[in-house]
């Protein structure tokens, strides 16, 4: 499975990430169809690189023509004139395996629990962050999250 994938990948190249939206909100119990995989990371254009690297590994592309460094590099002007929220990556050959990296969270700032799945014990943002970061986006279905999320309190 694609998430597993993710975290073996991931887990080999020491990268630190989080489970973050639908996924997240699926996994604190709420019943939530999603299809891309939404991360947090620390980040740093080492660690940028590093999940730039892995991704490429199990064949997905970035659908920006960016590399991380370039990412790093202007990151406060993309997300304040380009309103670049996350840095998306695609599978060219399975579109659903599609993963968001988070670039308005750093990990660091976060807590993350260790959640039990169907695939063993996976990095997860806290109830209390994934509600912060869903009623900060504002969008309409982060508010729907954040309003079922509530209520799991």
């Amino acid at each position: 499975m694609f998430l597993k994938r993710i975290q073996e990948q991931f887990s080999k190249e020491g990268i630190p990430f989080a489970i973050v939206g639908g996924y997240a909100v699926a996994i604190h119990g709420v019943a939530r169809g999603t299809f891309d995989l939404d991360v947090i990371t620390e980040i740093s254009q080492e660690n940028l690189t590093k999940m730039e690297s892995a991704l490429g590994f199990i064949g997905l592309k970035s659908i920006l023509p960016v590399s991380a460094m370039e990412i790093m590099k202007k990151l406060d002007f993309y997300k304040k004139e380009k309103n670049l929220i996350a840095w998306n990556f695609i599978n060219p050959d399975k579109q659903r395996e599609s993963l968001d990296i988070v670039l308005t969270e750093d990990i660091r700032n976060c807590k993350i629990i260790q959640a039990s799945t169907d695939f063993g014990p996976l990095p997860v943002i806290s109830l209390e962050d994934l509600i912060r970061m869903k009623s900060k986006a504002g969008r309409v279905q982060d508010l729907e999250d954040v309003k079922a999320l509530r209520k799991l309190k």
